[in-house]
């Protein structure tokens, strides 16, 4: 910040000077970059929308990469019973992290099986001037780890991971699902002020590396 202000200050000095008492940098293209990203910019309500579905994007991949691995240790470590306590993607420290920055609290409902329908994509709301929502659909996959706790009992889910689950949850159906069945819905709720924050780092002009060599 202290080196943009310095290379704005020091314009004005440059324009007064003549030719031949310019000392020519070879990086002004990346200075002039550095003095553009630094002024304010007016952010259009189709692009704060947009940066609302990329931010809700960013986070449920690194939720999604995260729970995964997780998942996959525990479920070959003990099973079942091992594994399910841990399918809260949402509680990982690195969506933790990231849902702080985009000023969100994302969360995942379970919906009853049934086949997904045109209805169900990705939908980005303003319900307000101040906040954002972004609703993503879970889909079940064919050879999906999920498949361990909620799909079919006897064929996917041992009867007695079955038993477990039930009574570990009582009053949720979370078995009975199919592959390629909605299983549930992200929820992601924003603020203005975190999708803002988000696209301007998105956008930001980047200068290149120069090559030493």
């Amino acid at each position: 910040m202290r080196r943009s202000l310095f290379l704005l200050a020091l314009l004005p000095l440059l324009a007064a000077c003549r030719p031949d008492q310019v000392e020519h940098l070879e990086n002004t293209k990346e200075l002039a970059r550095e003095v553009e990203n630094f002024h304010p910019k007016r952010i259009k309500p189709e692009q704060l929308l947009q940066a609302a579905r990329w931010a809700a994007d960013s986070l449920t991949r690194t939720a999604d990469r995260g729970w995964r691995a997780q998942l996959t240790e525990r479920l070959n470590a003990g099973g079942v019973a091992a594994a399910h306590p841990f399918c809260q993607p949402e509680r990982l420290p690195a969506v933790v992290t990231l849902a702080r920055e985009l000023e969100a609290q994302p969360h995942r409902e379970l919906l009853p099986p049934r086949p997904i329908t045109e209805g169900d994509s990705l939908r980005a709301q303003r319900p307000s001037q101040e906040k954002f929502l972004v609703q993503s659909p879970l889909v079940l996959m064919p050879n999906d780890m999920c498949l361990r706790c909620h799909g079919q009992v006897g064929t996917d889910v041992a009867a007695a991971d079955a038993k477990l689950l039930g009574e570990t949850y009582p009053g949720k159906q979370l078995t009975g699902y199919a592959a390629g069945q909605l299983i549930g819905r992200w929820d992601i709720p924003m603020t203005r002020k975190g999708v803002a924050e988000f696209y301007t780092q998105k956008t930001r002009k980047i200068p290149k590396r120069r090559r030493l060599w």
